[in-house]
């Protein structure tokens, strides 16, 4: 078998040159275009931070070769898999975001570069993993270059984000709360402190999911940067309970199977995902039967001087009544309530475009997020999408906590 590991270590040696060689080649038609749309000193420097970028991805991916193998064998597989060649296109896009830091605000259709990258990077990252699992591809490799790939992602964004103003620079913590996160258990295990281990929970992978998601909305130019600090404290708070909870389980100052903590987890469950989505169904209901009554105030005349793709209405401005109206009636019956909560905080946003913040849409804003984030709670009809958000595609079931 060590003949036979060292075989395929020799062959993915081959497959990562060809890796790089396309990282490469991919880099250098990014310079060429951004060398067209930027003086050369921008343009040199966007490919300087992209490469940098490929440098750190491809040396990961050097070293984490040797760990090609599936969970449960010790074989090595002489092939990456369509799985890790998915993340290695993921890690592309965010070299090739990378290149944006600390270079002058994009303008035209360069402007999207950005959010349509960070975008697609994480409709990749819902894909890669899926066809590691349908092709029986799973390895130590893939989870490694998932979890890194992923942070340096979430990293940049966030940065780019601060660098636009579109997020406060303290968001930036939490661009690295899972390096950080990862540190202080290393400081803990160094200083001979215990290390408790984390109860499964697929609510992290949600929570991360809905972040990373926020992040690539809040790199939309449309998007104006009142919006998206509001969004962002709100988009915060989940992230910080997750990690502070998690902190607080493996450094002991919880004991996660403790019977006063399950006591108290079976209480904050029922309050966080059963009765506050409730309120908030209620209330984003409510404040959306307000913003269609006739006196409401909903799209003032400043709605006309937003312009969409060479003039007229905004699209969601447009059909807004219609939307508002379905929207508010599936948030109220609970059904499909995550998605109705995700049309209604598009449509708070068109709202705050068209005429800017208030106490209303910033309450809709709260009460949909609260909803897309915990789900539709208690009395809810039909909850199709909570089978799709707790099951990772490709896998029986998940672990909930």
């Amino acid at each position: 078998m060590i003949h036979q590991n060292r075989q395929s270590l020799t062959t993915l040696r081959l497959q990562w040159l060809t890796a790089t060689t396309i990282y490469a080649v991919v880099l250098l038609v990014g310079y060429r275009y951004t060398l067209q749309a930027w003086h050369s000193v921008d343009a040199i420097q966007w490919l300087i931070l992209a490469t940098a970028t490929a440098f750190v991805q491809m040396g990961i991916l050097w070293w984490a070769l040797q760990y090609n193998h599936r969970p449960t064998e010790a074989t090595l597989l002489s092939f990456l898999g369509y799985g890790n060649s998915l993340t290695l296109v993921r890690g592309l896009l965010t070299c090739l975001l990378a290149g944006f830091l600390f270079a002058p605000l994009p303008t035209a259709l360069l402007a999207w570069a950005p959010a349509v990258l960070y975008s697609l990077e994480r409709l990749v990252d819902f894909f890669d993993g899926y066809v590691a699992r349908v092709t029986n591809r799973e390895t130590k490799l893939g989870s490694i270059l998932d979890i890194e790939f992923d942070g340096l992602g979430i990293l940049i964004a966030v940065a780019l984000a601060v660098q636009y103003g579109k997020l406060p620079a303290w968001y930036l913590v939490l661009g690295v709360a899972r390096q950080l996160f990862v540190a202080g258990m290393w400081l803990r295990h160094r200083q001979g402190l215990p290390v408790a281990e984390l109860p499964p929970s697929d609510h992290r992978r949600v929570i991360a999911g809905f972040q990373t998601g926020f992040i690539s909305v809040t790199l939309w130019p449309i998007l104006s940067p009142q919006i998206t600090l509001l969004a962002g404290y709100l988009f915060a708070i989940p992230l910080i309970f997750s990690f502070g909870r998690d902190w607080l389980v493996v450094s002991g100052v919880i004991d996660a199977g403790s019977p006063i903590y399950q006591k108290v987890r079976t209480y904050a469950k029922q309050f966080l995902e059963g009765w506050l989505p409730l309120a908030a169904r209620l209330g984003g209901t409510g404040l959306a039967l307000y913003m269609l009554w006739p006196t409401g105030t909903v799209f003032s005349g400043k709605a006309s001087s937003i312009a969409w793709a060479g003039g007229g209405a905004h699209p969601l401005i447009t059909a807004e009544p219609h939307i508002w109206a379905v929207a508010a009636l599936l948030l109220l019956l609970g059904v499909v309530g995550r998605l109705a909560a995700v049309v209604l905080v598009a449509l708070a946003c068109a709202d705050m475009l068209a005429s800017g913040l208030y106490l209303g849409n910033e309450l809709l804003l709260a009460c949909a997020i609260i909803v897309a984030h915990l789900g539709s709670g208690k009395f809810a009809l039909w909850k199709p999408e909570e089978h799709f958000i707790h099951t990772r595609l490709g896998a029986a079931s998940t672990a909930k906590s």
